[in-house]
């Protein structure tokens, strides 16, 4: 009768390790990590432009690691002059290392806006902070911190777009 507990104890014990051995293989294990490795702006336009956050994100997982949202400030001279959030597409491969170009659109208005002694153009000191969220699966969504500090060129336009945007920043503003 003792024995025939102790096999069914032990059975059971045996069975709920089993099925949460996975679980607990993943807790073990590294977490991913993330380093933003560039910032530059892409395509401009007179309204908007697209600012690029090179990251690359190791994935020690082995299942592939979707990307869902990123969100950013960036700061100069401890000034803000940019911040918010975008929805990515893509996902890292299991037990790999990827870079990825996250573009976010920006307001080029109000950019200049906030820098408002900068001429488009201008190179400027940045600090960035940001933070991609992942779905790692069975243990959920989680936010990768990122930051960086550097020089970021900030976009120029045609002639008759620079007169267009020093015209509205130069406006005054509505009492």
């Amino acid at each position: 009768m003792r024995a025939t507990r102790l096999t069914i104890l032990l059975t059971t014990v045996i069975m709920l390790n089993a099925g949460g051995c996975q679980s607990l293989e993943l807790l073990a294990m590294k977490k991913p990590t993330a380093n933003l490795t560039g910032l530059q702006f892409g395509d401009v336009g007179l309204k908007a432009a697209t600012l690029i956050f090179d990251v690359e994100i190791d994935n020690p997982y082995p299942f592939d690691l979707p990307l869902s949202n990123l969100d950013y400030s960036l700061t100069t001279n401890d000034n803000p002059f940019l911040a918010g959030a975008a929805d990515v597409q893509g996902s890292i491969p299991a037990k790999s290392a990827q870079t990825v170009s996250l573009p976010v659109s920006v307001n080029y208005l109000e950019m200049f806006k906030a820098l408002k002694d900068v001429r488009p153009g201008s190179t400027i000191p940045y600090h960035a902070e940001a933070g991609l969220a992942v779905d790692a699966s069975k243990l959920g969504r989680m936010r990768l911190p990122l930051t960086r500090e550097g020089q970021l060129t900030l976009p120029s336009t045609t002639e008759e777009g620079l007169k267009t945007l020093l015209n509205y920043l130069n406006k005054p503003a509505a009492q």
